[in-house]
């Protein structure tokens, strides 16, 4: 019976995770292959060492983290079998596409346009941090952790590029947020 109850929260904590794991994947410059490849690593190392499972206290950070960690090891590799690779991660680069069923071409092109400069105008991390704070909401602490900051560093990025886009447009700023990083990346 133990084994079915792990089967099931393992099944469960999967399907609530697999699209914010892809699509972050996907966010950090990784193809759909390389996404679905590490994300299965992870899923696989967390079965394996169930013993582990039960002492995460937040198990989409522990995810996030390990894919972003698993993904980062296979640009290793790559780059040790083939020093020409060109697999990096980038630059944290979104596109919005949840506009598209909203308004008409014309309006969604000024509004993406508008959406995406406004967002250009912060740097990477900026970028990822907003993410992973109001997308995967995220504590300051873990978002600290996946960005190799302190926890202080991570608050001043996250206000700092709140004010930048505050400053810069009378949108309300968590509409820009959703729409900037919502559906596929």
């Amino acid at each position: 019976m133990a084994d079915r109850e792990i089967n099931n929260s393992f099944k469960v904590i999967y399907e609530e995770n697999i699209d914010h794991l892809y699509s972050y994947g996907i966010s950090l410059g990784f193809d759909k292959e390389q996404c679905m490849d590490a994300i299965q690593d992870v899923f696989c190392k967390l079965f394996i060492n169930n013993k582990e499972f039960s002492s995460i206290n937040n198990i989409r950070f522990y995810l996030l983290k390990s894919l972003k960690n698993r993904l980062l090891d296979i640009v290793k590799k790559n780059k040790r079998e083939n020093p020409e690779s060109k697999i990096t991660i980038s630059d944290f680069p979104v596109e919005i596409s949840f506009i598209e069923s909203i308004i008409d071409k014309e309006e969604r092109a000024f509004i993406k346009m508008r959406i995406n400069n406004l967002m250009a105008q912060l740097t990477p991390n900026q970028r990822e941090a907003i993410y992973l704070r109001y997308m995967q909401e995220l504590e300051y602490d873990e978002i600290a952790k996946l960005l190799n900051i302190t926890p202080e560093s991570c608050r001043k990025m996250v206000y700092r590029a709140i004010e930048r886009l505050r400053s810069r447009t009378s949108l309300n700023i968590a509409l820009i947020i959703t729409l900037f990083f919502q559906g596929n990346f």
